[in-house]
C-alpha cells in the first residue's frame, strides 16, 4: 500500500492535515493559493531531510506554537511477508530489515494486527515516522537510528514533477528515477572481471579497452560509484543509446506542450512497469501536468496512464490469491483541470480518489475527500461541463436558458461584481445535479439550486377549489419533511389545506361550539380566517392572500437551509412583474411600438378568473353558491389595469405562469368562461410581442434597456454613493432578482 496517511500540524497554510488513505490514483484539486503546492513543498522537505540534505524547513503556520510536525504512516504488511516468508531467499539485505523492523525488542512498528481471511493469515504491520519543525529552525525525528530513515527511504522513495519547471529538452531525470527503481546486486560483479570482459569483446587481442582504462585512471581522480550510479551505467550499456527522442525525432525540433506531455507520459510509464517487478513502493507527485497542455492532451494523457496500468491489473481470483502481490505504485495529481479529473473519475473508477483543497481569506487550508465514486449511467453522462464544478467558487444550478442569460449578463455583472466568481450550472436532469451538488460530494463549494415555484409545489384541482400541495419533486436534491414530524414547514400547509376542506364543504350546525372548536384547532392561522354567527348563518372570511404567503414564506425558510431558492411563479417574473412594469412598458413602447397608457388599458374590460391570488377582487378560490354563506356581491366585470395587463403579456408571450401555476393555454381555452377576454386578447396579438420567446434575447435586452435608465437617474450621485444607491432602485424593479444576487454574495 505505500504510504497509509500523511498528517501535516502547524505548518504554511495548515493548521492539522489529515490525508488518511491513499488510492492508486489520487487527485488534488481546488483554486489557486488553497495550499496544494504546499503539500508538495511539505513532502519534499520531508524527504530531502531522510536524504541527508541541508535545507531551509518550512514556516510554522501559527507562531504560537513552538513547532510543527509531519507524519507519513506506511504500510509495511508486504515487506513483513517477504522477509518473513521461508519461500523467499533470505539475503543479507531482508534479514537485516527483519531485525531493524519486525525483531520483538523494536518499537518501530506502531500497529500489528493480525486477521484471518480464508483460513489465511494476514499480518498488517504500519509505521508511523515523524519530522518535528521547531521554531528556531531545527528538526528532529521521531526515531533516531539511521538505519530505519534510510530504509524507508529506499523501501517507499518519493518523486516529483512539476510541470512548471521541466527541462524540455534534457530529460536526464528520467535516468534518475530508472536508477531509483531497479535494484542489481552489484556489489558482487569485480570490476576486473568486468574489463576483463569488455577488453575479450570489443579488444579482440590488442587489450587496448584494459589498457585505456588504466591509462586513464592513472591521469585522472575521480570518485568511486555510488550504488545508484553503478546501477545506470550497467542499464545504460544495455540500451542502444541514452538520447531520447520522440517518435525518432530529437527533442529540440518539438514544441514545448509535446515535450511536456511526453516526459510525463513516460515517466508514468517507467514508474509503473519497472516498479511491478520490485519490493519497493514508490511515489509520485505531478503538480500541474496539464501546463502547456492542449485540454484533448490533457486526456490523452490520462487515458495511456490507464493502458499502462490495466495492462499490469490482476485478475479478481489473483488478487485474492496473492495479498502481497507487487501493488501499484501511489500517483498524485495535483491539477486545475477538469479534463484530467473528468478521465481520472471515469476510468478508474474504484481506484481513485479526490481531494479537495478549499481555504477562505485569512483562514488555513481545508482538505476534504470528495465522494468521487460513480455508477456506469453517471459516468455514462458526466462530462467537462460537471467536472468544472468541482473547481468552481460557487455553483448556481438553474433549470433552463432564461437564468443562464439573466445571471451572464454583462452590464448585470458590472454592477454586481461578485457574479462574475460563480458558475451557472444548466442541469438537464436531477440525476446529473444530484450526483455532482457538493453537499452530495461532500465538499464545502456554496452552491444554490434556483426552481420555479412548479418544481415545489402545485395546485390540485377540487371542485371550485384549488388546494397547495407540496411534494418531493427533487429528492435527489432534499428531502421534505414527513407529516408525523411536526414543523412550520407541515403545519401551515396542513392547516392550508384544513382550511379550504372547511371552506370547501360548507359546514352548517346550529350549534355555534362546532364551528369554534374547528376555528380554535387553526391556531396557526387563526389570524387568517375568521367566522362570526348570526342565528343560522355563517359569516365567513378569509385570507387568501395571506394565507398563500405565509405558507410560501415558511417554504421558503426551509428550503434556504437545503440551498433552495425558488421565484414566485417563473424566472421570467423576476423580470417583468408589477414593480418593474413602468420600466417594462418604456421598453415595449420602444422595441414593439406598444404604448400603454390610460385611453388604452381602460377600454378593454376583463372576466374573473381562478388563476391568481388576491390581486383586487380576483380571488384564487370561488366558494360555493349555499344559501348559508353570506358572500360578498360577485363582479363580473372590471376595467383592465396595469397590473392584470402586465401579468396577461408575461404569461400569454414570454412563456411565464400564474401564481397557481396555470399556463397560457388555459386562458386560450374557449370552453372555460372564466378566461381571458376575446377583446384584450385580440389587441395584444396586434403587437410584435408574440414574436418573442424564452429564446429570443429579450432578457439581454430588457435587462440592458432597465441598467441603463436606472443609472440615468442616477447620472448626478455621488461615485462613492452611486453603487448603493443602485443597488436600492434596483430592488425597487427587480427585488426577486435582487434577493438571488444578495444571496450568493452572502455565500461567497
Amino acid at each position: 500500500m505505500s504510504i497509509k496517511s500523511i498528517k501535516i500540524k502547524n505548518l504554511l497554510s495548515f493548521d492539522e492535515l489529515i490525508i488518511d488513505n491513499f488510492e492508486d490514483i489520487n487527485c488534488i484539486i481546488g483554486k489557486n493559493n488553497t495550499g496544494k503546492s504546499n503539500l508538495l513543498k511539505l513532502i519534499k522537505f520531508f524527504y530531502n531531510k531522510l536524504d541527508g540534505k541541508r535545507e531551509l524547513p518550512p514556516e510554522l503556520n501559527s507562531k504560537y506554537s513552538a513547532f510543527g510536525t509531519i507524519t507519513i504512516t506506511y504500510d509495511m504488511s508486504r515487506i513483513y511477508h517477504i522477509v518473513s516468508s521461508p519461500k523467499i531467499l533470505k539475503t543479507n539485505f531482508f534479514i537485516g530489515i527483519h531485525n531493524l523492523f519486525f525483531s520483538t525488542a523494536k518499537n518501530y512498528i506502531t500497529v500489528n494486527t493480525i486477521k484471518k481471511e480464508n483460513n489465511q493469515t494476514h499480518v498488517e504491520s504500519y509505521l508511523e515516522l515523524t519530522l518535528k519543525i521547531n521554531s528556531n529552525d531545527s528538526v528532529e525525528w521521531s526515531i533516531k537510528d539511521k538505519k530505519v530513515l534510510k530504509i524507508i527511504n529506499y523501501l517507499y522513495p518519493f518523486f516529483d514533477i512539476e510541470a512548471r519547471h521541466i527541462n524540455l529538452y534534457d530529460w536526464n531525470n528520467l535516468w534518475f528515477l530508472i536508477s531509483r527503481l531497479k535494484s542489481f546486486n552489484v556489489d558482487d560483479l569485480k570490476q576486473d572481471k568486468l574489463i576483463d570482459f569488455l577488453d575479450e569483446q570489443i579488444s579482440e587481442k590488442s587489450r587496448s579497452y584494459r589498457n585505456n582504462i588504466g591509462k586513464i585512471q592513472k591521469i585522472t581522480k575521480t570518485s568511486k560509484y555510488s550504488y545508484r550510479e553503478k546501477v545506470l551505467n550497467y542499464i545504460k550499456v544495455g540500451l542502444k543509446g541514452h538520447t531520447f527522442q520522440i517518435e525518432n525525432q530529437d527533442l529540440e525540433i518539438q514544441s514545448d506542450g509535446t515535450n511536456s506531455h511526453k516526459f510525463i507520459e513516460i515517466f508514468l510509464d517507467l514508474f509503473i512497469s519497472l516498479s511491478r517487478t520490485e519490493y519497493i513502493e514508490p511515489i509520485v507527485y505531478v503538480d500541474e501536468p496539464e501546463i502547456g497542455l492542449h485540454p484533448k492532451r490533457n486526456e490523452e494523457l490520462i487515458y495511456h496512464l490507464h493502458d499502462t496500468y490495466k495492462a499490469f491489473k490482476k485478475t479478481k481470483k489473483e488478487q485474492e490469491i496473492g495479498k502481497y502481490k507487487t501493488p501499484y505504485p501511489k500517483i498524485i495529481f495535483a491539477t486545475h483541470s477538469p479534463n484530467i479529473v473528468k478521465q481520472v473519475i471515469k476510468l478508474f473508477e474504484q481506484n481513485q480518489q479526490i481531494l479537495h483543497f478549499s481555504k477562505k481569506k485569512n483562514e488555513n487550508t481545508l482538505v476534504q475527500k470528495m465522494h468521487s465514486k460513480y455508477n456506469d449511467k453517471f459516468l455514462n453522462i458526466f462530462s467537462d461541463n460537471e467536472a468544472r464544478l468541482f473547481f468552481s467558487s460557487f455553483i448556481l444550478f438553474v433549470e433552463g436558458e432564461t437564468e443562464v442569460e439573466i445571471f451572464s449578463n454583462r452590464k448585470l455583472l458590472s454592477k454586481f461584481p461578485k457574479l462574475k466568481e460563480i458558475d451557472v450550472y444548466k442541469s438537464s436532469s436531477n440525476i446529473l445535479s444530484g450526483e455532482i451538488n457538493p453537499s452530495a460530494r461532500k465538499i464545502s463549494i456554496p452552491y444554490l439550486f434556483l426552481f420555479d415555484a412548479d418544481k415545489i409545489y402545485e395546485f390540485a384541482r377540487e371542485n371550485e377549489f384549488r388546494k397547495m400541495l407540496i411534494k418531493d419533486k427533487n429528492k435527489l436534491l432534499y428531502r421534505l419533511p414527513t407529516t408525523n414530524k411536526k414543523n412550520e414547514l407541515t403545519q401551515s400547509t396542513e392547516e392550508f389545506n384544513k382550511v379550504i376542506n372547511f371552506y370547501s364543504k360548507g359546514y352548517y350546525s346550529k350549534k355555534k361550539k362546532k364551528y369554534s372548536n374547528i376555528l380554535n384547532n387553526m391556531q396557526y392561522i387563526k389570524d387568517i380566517i375568521s367566522i362570526k354567527f348570526t342565528q343560522n348563518k355563517i359569516h365567513f372570511k378569509i385570507n387568501e392572500r395571506k394565507l398563500y404567503d405565509k405558507c410560501r414564506l415558511n417554504l421558503k425558510k426551509y428550503l434556504e437551509v437545503k440551498h433552495i431558492f425558488f421565484n414566485k411563479t417563473t424566472m421570467e417574473e423576476s423580470l417583468i412583474s408589477y414593480e418593474s412594469k413602468e420600466l417594462f412598458f418604456q421598453w415595449i413602447k420602444i422595441k414593439d411600438n406598444f404604448d400603454i397608457d390610460d385611453t388604452i388599458y381602460k377600454k378593454y374590460k376583463y372576466h374573473i378568473y381562478k388563476h391568481r391570488i388576491g390581486i383586487g377582487k380576483i380571488k384564487l378560490f370561488s366558494p360555493p353558491k349555499k344559501s348559508f354563506f353570506k358572500i360578498q356581491k360577485k363582479v363580473e366585470n372590471e376595467y383592465l389595469t396595469k397590473d392584470i395587463l402586465i401579468e396577461y403579456i408575461r404569461v400569454i408571450f414570454y412563456e411565464g405562469k400564474f401564481e397557481t401555476q396555470v399556463k397560457v393555454t388555459r386562458l386560450k381555452d374557449k370552453k372555460n368562461k372564466n378566461v381571458i377576454s376575446k377583446e384584450i386578447l385580440s389587441m395584444l396579438e396586434k403587437t410584435t410581442l408574440k414574436s418573442r420567446d424564452k429564446t429570443s434575447g429579450w432578457t439581454t435586452e430588457f435587462l440592458n434597456f432597465a441598467i441603463d435608465k436606472i443609472d440615468s437617474k442616477l447620472k448626478e450621485t455621488e461615485s462613492k454613493k452611486r453603487q448603493k444607491e443602485f443597488e436600492i432602485e434596483f430592488k425597487k424593479y427587480f427585488g426577486e432578482l435582487y434577493d438571488i444576487i444578495t444571496l450568493i454574495k452572502n455565500k461567497l
